[in-house]
């Protein structure tokens, strides 16, 4: 897990493992809801990117950034890839949110919410 830079109120994270990521941001959206500080909202995205001076780029970069200002507060979407990369860990919650067009992408993008599953 690697922490790459601010840009604006956003936060950029890379990880090799999407599992771990996914569990990194549900973590910091669930703590952010608990103590009333603010509604994260998460753009996730999996494939090859390149880092170059400390910062990373490529397709998956780009896509992660239109999710997530697409993606309602409060919410972790992702893209069909990265649903793919986790597969069907147990204590998730996945709803496909629909087919999207995101600025900046070609075609559609289908794109997933996930959440951990309510205890009890």
């Amino acid at each position: 897990m690697q922490f790459v830079k601010t840009i604006g109120d956003a936060v950029m994270l890379v990880c090799a493992e999407p599992p771990q990521l996914l569990t990194t941001v549900l973590d910091l959206v669930e703590a952010a809801a608990a103590e009333k500080i603010l509604r994260l909202r998460v753009g996730f995205a999996f494939g090859r990117a390149i880092s170059r001076s400390g910062d990373w780029y490529g397709s998956p970069v780009n896509m992660a950034s239109r999710i997530t200002h697409a993606a309602p507060s409060g919410a972790v979407w992702l893209t069909e890839a990265a649903r793919e990369a986790i597969g069907d860990a147990p204590g998730l919650e996945w709803s496909f949110v629909g087919a999207r067009h995101l600025r900046g992408i070609h075609g559609e993008v289908r794109l997933y919410a996930v959440r951990r599953a309510a205890t009890g």
